[in-house]
C-alpha cells in the first residue's frame, strides 16, 4: 500500500502479544488479513492510549501469516516494555513516522514532581473542606502548581492578591502563620500521530491549533516554568479521515 491511507478506524478485535526477538505478533481473537482488519503496510499500535492505560508505541506490519499471526518490521517505534495480552489499534497513518526517532515511544517521559524553593505563609486560618487559602502569593508561583496539604498535592487554579484558590478542598486545616510548601510538575515529553477529522469523535479543527485536518503530529511537554506546551505539525493535510472507536481520539488523557 501507499505510505499512508485515510483510515484510522480499522477493525482491531482481540488482544496481542509481541516476541521482540522474532518480531512476530500473536493474536487471540484477532482477524489479521481479513477484510476490514489488519493488512500488510498498515501500522499496529500496541496498548491502550488514555484513561490510565499503557501504550507501547507503533510498528509497521510487514507480513501476515494467518488471522492470529503477523510480523512487524522493526521495534524502533516501541517503548521496549513487554507486550502481552494487550489491546491494539490498526491505522493507515503515515508509516514513515514509525521509523522517525522523534515519534518513538521510547522517548516518552512522564513529568516529574519537584518541591519548589518558593514558600508562603498563611495569613489567617483555613479550615478543612475549604479551597480558598489566605496567603500573600509568593513571587514565582503559577497556576497549575500544587499546594502540599498533609499527604495531598492540590492543584492551584487561581492566584489572587491575598488568596490562592485550589481545584479541590483541603483535608488538613491550616493555621495562621503556617509555612506553605508548593510543588510543580516539570519536564515530561510525549509525541503522537493522530488522525484528525471533523467527525463528532474528534475535537473540531482549530480547537487546539490544528492548521488542517489529516494526519497530525502532536508534541506535548511541560517547560521549565511548569507550563503545558502543545505543538502540532500537519504531516499529511487531507480530508476524509475515517475515525471512530477503533482509533486514538484526540485529545487523550495520559
Amino acid at each position: 500500500m501507499a505510505l499512508w491511507g485515510n483510515n484510522d478506524n480499522v477493525g482491531s478485535d482481540g488482544t496481542v502479544s509481541l516476541n521482540y526477538t522474532t518480531l512476530e505478533v500473536i493474536g487471540t481473537g484477532t482477524t489479521f488479513g481479513q477484510v476490514g482488519a489488519a493488512a500488510t503496510g498498515e501500522v499496529i499500535r500496541f496498548g491502550i492510549r488514555g484513561g490510565g492505560g499503557t501504550y507501547f508505541g507503533d510498528a509497521v506490519i510487514v507480513g501476515i501469516a494467518s488471522t492470529t499471526s503477523l510480523t512487524i518490521g522493526s521495534t524502533a517505534g516501541l517503548s521496549g516494555a513487554a507486550i502481552a495480552g494487550t489491546s491494539f489499534y490498526i491505522s493507515e497513518l503515515p508509516s514513515y513516522t514509525v521509523l522517525d526517532s522523534t515519534f518513538s515511544n521510547a522517548n516518552d517521559s512522564a513529568p516529574s514532581l519537584i518541591t519548589l524553593s518558593i514558600t508562603g505563609t498563611a495569613t489567617t486560618n483555613a479550615g478543612i473542606g475549604t479551597n480558598i487559602i489566605p496567603v500573600i502569593a509568593p513571587f514565582g508561583l503559577i497556576v497549575g502548581d500544587l499546594l502540599v496539604n498533609s499527604t495531598d498535592n492540590i492543584r492551584i487554579s487561581v492566584i489572587g492578591g491575598s488568596t490562592i484558590s485550589l481545584a479541590s478542598t483541603i483535608s488538613a486545616g491550616i493555621s495562621t502563620g503556617d509555612n506553605l510548601t508548593f510543588k510543580r510538575y516539570v519536564d515530561g515529553y510525549d509525541r503522537q500521530v493522530y488522525g484528525i477529522s471533523t467527525s463528532s469523535d474528534y475535537v473540531a479543527i482549530g480547537y487546539s491549533g490544528f492548521a488542517h485536518q489529516g494526519w497530525v503530529g502532536v508534541t506535548t511537554y511541560i517547560d521549565c516554568d511548569g507550563n503545558l506546551r502543545v505543538k502540532t505539525e500537519t504531516l499529511v493535510a487531507m480530508s476524509g479521515i475515517s475515525t471512530g472507536s477503533n482509533g486514538i481520539i484526540y485529545p487523550t488523557s495520559v
